[in-house]
């Protein structure tokens, strides 16, 4: 997450947690555009970071795998291998295609930059519509679980490393993130699912495995998630990924932590 004033923080959340949870709720093709479009700006905010360098990756492209992506997760929630590796052969034809006639300068660096905002947007953070039209059970209930607990983990984090932090964690990266911030969202997560594994619906079959490893993947993937958007803003210099969202910064910042936490959780509930 970027480095926020509370008193923005306090506001988006009020608005926006409330909008969210009803999306998940919804499901469907409702939860399907609302990340849809999170996907979209959050790519427009990656490539544009950037431009500072010279390079100038396809937003076009970008927007035209994004759907390619959506749409195989809308559609194939369980994940047809071959009709995956068919689509992401057919979408980098398209890009060196499109990079042929574009007649920007570096090329290169154009469709490498395009691809792998692909593949670090729309492919990861895509699973999230693949983890909620699983099915109207688990999807549901997953899809909340790792939302809810990669906020706490987040909140935890920049309560208690707001106020106790002294040793940074990674401060190459991340210069205001500190170890106990870190352990403390750690924890947090793990007694939210301890939680959930007591209230757990009986049709979920929730048991300490899936504490330990749910765990894992959002307190730990979902840290470091956060840490690799870090890289990449301090590759080009800048705070933030954006202005969009009043006090997050921008799309990317505020959901960072899912690009890891989401395909993984994903992984786990389908094998």
């Amino acid at each position: 997450m970027s480095d926020i004033s509370p008193k923005g923080r306090t506001l988006v959340n009020a608005l926006g947690i409330p909008g969210i949870l009803l999306m998940i709720w919804l499901g469907g093709i409702y939860f399907s555009l609302f990340i849809t479009v999170v996907i979209v700006l959050a790519l427009k905010e990656f490539y544009s970071l950037y431009h500072t360098k010279g390079i100038y990756a396809s937003l076009p492209m970008g927007v035209v795998g994004s759907a390619f992506f959506i749409w195989f997760y809308y559609t194939e929630p369980y994940l047809n291998m071959l009709a995956f590796i068919q689509l992401a052969i057919a979408f980098v034809v398209l890009v060196l295609l499109f990079e042929l006639f574009s007649k920007k300068v570096n090329p290169a660096a154009n469709v490498a930059y395009t691809i792998f905002g692909i593949t670090y947007i729309p492919m990861l953070l895509g699973t999230l519509i693949a983890l909620r039209q699983i099915d109207m059970t688990y999807g549901t209930y997953y899809t909340f679980a790792v939302f809810l607990s990669i906020w706490l983990c987040d909140s935890a984090a920049f309560g208690f490393g707001k106020k106790w932090g002294k040793k940074k964690i990674l401060p190459r990266v991340s210069p205001k993130k500190s170890i106990v911030g870190s352990i403390a969202g750690l924890i947090s997560t793990f007694i939210f699912f301890l939680i959930l594994k007591q209230y757990s619906l009986p049709s979920i079959d929730f048991n300490i495995q899936d504490v330990f490893i749910l765990t894992i993947i959002t307190g730990v993937f979902g840290q470091l998630g956060d840490f690799v958007e870090s890289l990449f803003k301090r590759e080009v210099g800048v705070k933030d990924s954006g202005t969009f969202l009043l006090g997050h910064g921008g799309v990317l910042d505020r959901f960072d932590s899912l690009i890891l936490a989401a395909p993984l959780t994903y992984f786990y509930l389908l094998f």
